[in-house]
C-alpha cells in the first residue's frame, strides 16, 4: 500500500469517525436550552438529548423570527457543555398605528404583555408619516404629552393633537415641528386665561398669533 493511499484511507476514517461522533454518538447531545431576552413561553423546537450537530442555528432562529414582535434571534451551541443558547431581541414599540404597534423601522406587530398607555395613537397617511409623528410626540413636553389622545399627521410634518384636558376634549393645531418650546409656552398661557376655560380648538401653528375657539 503506497503512502498516498494510506493517507486517503486514514483521512476517510477520521472524517467518518468525526461524523459518527457528532451525528450519532451520545458524547455531543443537547444538555439544556436557554432562551434569553424575552419572558414569553416559546417552544424552541430543540429537545434535550438531541444530537447537538443536528441543531441548525439558522433554522432555529427563523422559527422565532416568524413571531412579528421578534426583531431578531441568535442561536449558539456550546460543544463543551451541550447547552443551546437562544437570544431574542424584541421589537420596541414607539406608537400605535392602524391598531398595531410600530417600531422605529416601521414594522407592525401585535403588542405582547406591554403597557401601551404611554404610546401615542397615530393617524397618518402612511407608516413613514407615522414614524415621523411618533418622533414628534417624543419631543413634546411631558405635561402636554400626558394629555395627548391622538397625533394626526397631515401633509408633510404638519400635526394636529387631540387632547383630553381638565375641561374636556381639545384639538390643538401644532403645525410644523418647529418653535416647539414657544408653542408649548403659548398653549399653556392660553389655558390659564379664565375666558379660555371652555376652549375646544387652539391653533399655535403661528405661535406669535395664536387662534382660539
Amino acid at each position: 500500500m503506497n503512502k498516498r493511499r494510506l493517507v486517503i484511507i486514514v483521512s476517510a476514517l477520521m472524517v467518518g469517525g468525526a461524523a459518527y461522533i457528532l451525528g450519532w454518538s451520545t458524547l455531543f447531545t443537547v444538555s439544556a436550552v436557554e432562551i434569553k431576552g424575552t419572558d414569553a413561553a416559546l417552544p424552541s423546537g430543540v429537545v434535550k438529548g438531541e444530537k447537538l450537530a443536528r441543531v441548525e442555528p439558522r433554522i432555529v432562529a427563523r422559527v422565532f423570527e416568524k413571531n412579528d414582535w421578534v426583531k431578531s434571534a441568535t442561536v449558539s451551541r456550546n460543544w463543551i457543555t451541550g447547552k443551546v443558547s437562544i437570544t431574542i431581541t424584541e421589537r420596541t414599540p414607539i406608537a400605535i398605528y392602524n391598531n398595531l404597534a410600530i417600531d422605529a423601522q416601521g414594522a407592525s406587530f401585535m403588542i405582547r404583555n406591554k403597557d401601551v398607555a404611554q404610546l401615542p395613537k397615530i393617524q397618518a397617511p402612511n407608516v413613514d408619516s407615522a414614524i415621523i409623528a411618533a418622533a414628534f410626540f417624543r419631543q413634546l413636553p411631558t405635561d402636554i404629552a400626558a394629555q395627548v389622545r391622538m397625533v394626526k399627521a397631515h401633509s408633510g410634518d404638519t400635526f394636529f393633537l387631540e387632547l383630553v384636558t381638565k375641561s374636556g376634549n381639545l384639538e390643538l393645531r401644532w403645525g410644523r415641528s418647529e418653535e416647539n418650546a414657544l408653542k408649548a409656552k403659548v398653549y399653556r398661557a392660553l389655558l390659564l386665561q379664565p375666558e379660555n376655560k371652555n376652549l375646544k380648538r387652539v391653533d399655535v401653528s403661528a405661535p406669535h398669533a395664536p387662534i382660539v375657539k
